[in-house]
């Protein structure tokens, strides 16, 4: 890919144009603090998205660490075309740099995000969303992106190895993003490589469930109305709260979490297996401040659980539904009490 050279001038002057005062970063420190900064610029993060900088693991620093609202992780590796480093060995430490968190754990993870001074993680992760980081931590699936001043053809068959060989909820990208200054005035280009590439991969996968999709794939017709009936139990309920009364995951597997007051903590979510069966599961392991709460355990009792160990889905066909749904509501305002 050949970059051609940026010129500029002031609007309405009569001048020729000209070379800006600089058209390269000083470092690349100096590319790590703009998208750290402003980390929607990089392939795939939203709005809202968080992120800190050096991130300590067992594979040394990540340059950038982008944490989602709802617990996508994304990991950056800054490098420019002056460092000596060959683009194959950056891909490496890219991998190695995820390999490490997925090895290290959600713990570790949490404690190095603390250490870099990362936005409050048991206030930032809404509904399901630390769930999601934990599930996305233990299973690899792990964002990746090189953000570079120029993206090559090496590169560019690199990342479309990697999103060939990935699974379907891993997106490998490349951010190419040219710099100048004139004056006062600073300049950005950016480029993408890889993001169409790693949507067709992913199809459907990681899109948000809605009601009507989540009840529409469930496979059996007493699972539907046990649903409906679950969802309008759950309209009925008194709103104490300002929260949304449910909290939708990601297909094919993310949870639909039931706020039933209308509060920030849900008691329990509703899943779906690899067969479309309902389940439920109990959320003590949903949030940090609430992990193990003895408030969750009579709602682990009749899960056939603890709620001191690990939390497990349910047929709801097992259970009897409106024992249940008295013993979630009372769970529901425990949670929901101050202080955590």
């Amino acid at each position: 890919m050949e970059i051609k050279p940026i010129l500029v001038r002031k609007i309405g002057g009569n001048g020729s144009w000209t070379n800006p005062d600089t058209s390269a970063y000083s470092d690349e420190s100096h590319l790590q603090e703009l998208l750290a900064n402003d980390p929607t610029r990089i392939p795939g993060i939203e709005s809202g998205s968080q992120s800190v900088r050096e991130l300590p693991t067992s594979a040394g620093p990540v340059d950038i660490c982008v944490l989602s609202p709802n617990g996508e992780l994304t990991v950056v590796e800054c490098k420019l075309e002056k460092n000596s480093e060959k683009r194959r060995m950056v891909i490496g430490q890219v991998l190695d740099y995820a390999s490490a968190i997925r090895e290290q754990g959600i713990q570790r993870f949490c404690d190095s995000w603390r250490s870099r001074d990362g936005v409050n993680l048991d206030e930032f992760l809404e509904g399901g969303a630390f769930e999601n980081l934990e599930a996305n931590i233990a299973s690899g699936s792990i964002n990746l992106c090189l953000a570079v001043d120029r993206i090559d053809d090496n590169l560019k068959r690199l990342v479309e190895y990697l999103n060939l060989i990935t699974q379907e909820f891993v997106k490998v990208t490349a951010l190419q993003l040219s710099y100048a200054r004139y004056e006062d005035t600073e300049i950005l280009i950016p480029e993408i490589f890889g993001m169409e590439i790693a949507h067709r991969k992913s199809s459907t996968s990681g899109e948000q469930w809605t009601w009507e999709s989540f009840v529409n794939s469930l496979s059996s017709r007493q699972d539907k109305d046990t649903a409906e009936y679950l969802y309008s139990l759950l309209q009925n309920a008194p709103a104490i709260g300002d929260h949304k009364k449910t909290w939708f995951g990601a297909r094919p597997r993310g949870g639909i979490f039931f706020h039933i007051h209308a509060q920030r903590y849900a008691a329990f979510q509703l899943w779906q297996n690899s067969a479309n069966e309902l389940l439920v599961f109990g959320n003590w392991k949903a949030w940090p401040s609430l992990r193990n709460d003895e408030r969750f355990a009579e709602l682990a009792e009749i899960l056939g659980q603890s709620h001191m160990n690990g939390s497990k889905s349910v047929k709801v066909s097992h259970l009897n539904l409106e024992e249940f749904w008295e013993i979630a509501i009372d769970c529901d305002e425990r949670i929901n009490r101050t202080p955590h």
